[in-house]
């Protein structure tokens, strides 16, 4: 796409208008269509195998799949995009990278997808939680939607990752057979429960009890991924992460094989904010939903220390 042209397309399906257009009756029928999606992804085909005909080596270094997997709103827009500002990785958000593979794309395919991806996401500023406090993971002077020498690409479509593995126990060795010579890795962001059944909550209208089920059932799935992918999973916690972002963002680079350079590491610590925001104060939480989340933290290893006060 020609790229003044791709920016103005961009700005409109990122303007207020749009998206209300699209959240809400006529047009959100129309964009949850079988029809709609079936075009989507029939344009996609397309613009993909094209792109990989043009430029056959684009991916040719890449070592390294990796995937985000666990709750929405607990925080991987936020590690995405700032792996994203690498010199040797294209991050893409919410593209669905499970979704074309499994309707059969090339590797080259979903790559190409997720390099358009990234490079539309930098276009629209890296924006997220729009339908609550608004905030922008762009780290200037870095690599967002482009690299130098590409050696890791991923999605952060965390939720939708999760509930494909819990689908279907045999994705994890089918994934790995389709992306021969590559490792594919995965990222387990983790935030305190309580945040994220509040954003679930107020985003969704659900109900606490609504809320709390839907959680623990993406738990119990995450309890399996994590077995399944052993050493190939790196958990990072929201709150360590905001604490010591430096550090931990240097973990996650060693993990995926890339060099934490300081200079990156110290753009991307930069743009954060020094504490994470309590999710948890938008809702009014009762003794008794506390205490039915907090017996429920105790069952995973993964979530173990978080308290409604801490």
């Amino acid at each position: 796409m020609n790229k003044p042209f791709e920016k103005l397309w961009v700005s409109f399906l990122d303007s207020p208008r749009f998206r209300d257009f699209a959240g809400r009756g006529i047009g959100k029928s129309f964009f949850e269509s079988r029809a709609y999606h079936r075009l989507r992804f029939a344009k996609n085909q397309l613009a993909s195998s094209l792109a990989a005909l043009a430029r056959p080596d684009q991916f040719r270094d890449v070592k390294t799949f990796c995937l985000f997997v666990g709750h929405n709103k607990s925080g991987t827009s936020m590690l995405g995009s700032l792996l994203d500002a690498h010199p040797n990785v294209i991050l893409a958000d919410e593209i669905g990278a499970l979704d074309y593979l499994a309707a059969g794309f090339r590797r080259d395919q979903v790559f190409q997808l997720l390099l358009t991806g990234s490079r539309r996401e930098l276009l629209k500023g890296r924006v997220t939680a729009r339908r609550l406090t608004p905030y922008a993971y762009l780290v200037p002077g870095q690599w967002q939607g482009r690299f130098s020498r590409l050696q890791v690409i991923g999605d952060g479509k965390a939720g939708a990752a999760t509930r494909r593995f819990a689908a279907d126990p045999q994705l994890w060795s089918r994934l790995q057979a389709a992306l021969p010579g590559v490792d594919v890795k995965l990222v387990q962001v983790i935030r305190n429960p309580f945040d994220v059944i509040s954003v679930m909550m107020v985003r969704g209208g659900r109900t606490f009890e609504n809320a709390t089920g839907h959680y623990f059932d993406a738990c119990e799935a995450l309890a399996g991924i994590r077995r399944q992918a052993g050493a190939s999973l790196h958990p990072v916690r929201y709150e360590a992460f905001v604490a010591r972002p430096a550090e931990s963002l240097a973990r996650l680079c060693r993990f995926l094989g890339l060099e934490p350079h300081e200079g990156y590491l110290r753009a991307c610590a930069a743009i954060l904010h020094d504490r994470p925001d309590r999710r948890r104060q938008m809702v009014a939480w009762t003794p008794e939903w506390i205490a039915v989340v907090q017996g429920q933290i105790t069952k995973y290893d993964f979530l173990q220390g978080y308290r409604f006060d801490a």
